[in-house]
């Protein structure tokens, strides 16, 4: 792709945003929305890694290719389970990872994967690592060793 050439007075997008981020309530409502942006960029990639169309997705999860194009642009912001509905038909496993401050322990809370099974884990650094499992048809199960 060529680039383009900036007409004279006018900005870049990102030269727009470093400016508004100064304003300390702009920067907090931006930061607040990281985690959304995130979230749909990874959907997007997944689908398209996988070569499914919006429609082909939303077939899979029997809705409307405009819900699909509406979670990806984030005009709607879908529950964790639809979430993890997505990642399911997309054949990907997902989970959310919990890191306490001031810890070295991690908690997952995996919302899609092949193998069902919550586990616990440590290794020799003595981080210890817990899974908290929910299968998208069944309860969270917490697995303690």
């Amino acid at each position: 792709m060529k680039p383009c050439k900036i007409p004279e007075g006018c900005r870049t997008f990102d030269e727009v945003i470093k400016e508004k981020l100064e304003d300390t309530g702009f920067k907090k409502a931006w930061n607040e929305l990281d985690a959304e942006f995130a979230t749909e960029r990874a959907l997007i990639e997944l689908r398209m890694r996988g070569n499914e169309t919006q429609k082909k997705l939303a077939d899979k999860l029997n809705t409307k290719q405009a819900y699909i194009s509406k979670v990806e642009s984030g005009r709607v912001s879908p529950t964790i389970s639809y979430i993890a509905k997505m990642a399911d038909a997309l054949n990907a496993d997902a989970e959310i990872v919990f890191r306490p401050r001031g810890s070295k322990e991690v908690i997952k809370a995996v919302l899609v994967k092949a193998q069902k099974k919550p586990a616990v884990k440590t290794n020799s650094k003595d981080k210890r690592i817990v899974t908290i499992a929910s299968p998208p048809q069944a309860g969270a199960a917490i697995s303690h060793s």
